[in-house]
């Protein structure tokens, strides 16, 4: 896969030289300190070199921008979501993923039955949940763990959808759900 990956978002500006607190998208904040260059998803023709980076509290990143000096300049960033060259960045390990793989993909259970198409992605609690948007419009919601999310072929992406009991709520070997 090639391209830009999302990596973070702004949530304000931090100090008064023009310093930008980022909540990271990423793993690992240190990878953060490997990235010379981001985009913004709203314009991302428009490139911003990164003057420098440290880690702030929480488990942010805190970048200065080239060019961005003051308070009010950084906080005209609140809100933009960052894009760094995927080149840039670790290759997601066995069972990661980046949004963009998967954002707008076919989605099929391990049969090859249609799911839908993969319209969202947001977290919860301890992992992320993927959106699955049926053609008939329902949703569907399939959390992000390995055992669930088994592999990306052709175009399209391959899930093992939780269980469901039937209208009963029996099945063989099982109670109420």
């Amino acid at each position: 896969m090639s391209g830009r990956v999302a990596v973070g978002v702004a949530v304000k500006a931090q100090g008064l030289k023009g310093e930008v607190r980022v909540r990271p998208w990423l793993d690992d904040v240190d990878d953060y300190a490997e990235i010379g260059e981001v985009f913004l998803a709203s314009d991302p023709s428009r490139g911003l070199e990164i003057e420098s980076f440290k880690k702030g509290g929480k488990g942010s990143v805190v970048w200065k921008f080239k060019g961005f000096d003051s308070l009010e300049a950084a906080e005209g960033l609140r809100g933009e979501v960052f894009l760094a060259d995927r080149t840039l960045l670790p290759g997601p390990g066995e069972g990661v993923y980046y949004w963009e793989d998967l954002e707008g993909r076919d989605a099929v259970d391990e049969s090859g039955r249609p799911l839908g198409r993969i319209v969202d992605m947001f977290g919860a609690g301890g992992n992320d949940v993927i959106v699955i948007r049926s053609p008939e419009g329902g949703e569907l919601l399939i959390p992000a763990v390995r055992e669930a999310v088994i592999r990306g072929e052709e175009g399209r992406w391959v899930f093992r959808p939780p269980e469901i009991a039937d209208d009963q709520g029996e099945e063989e070997g099982r109670g109420e759900v």
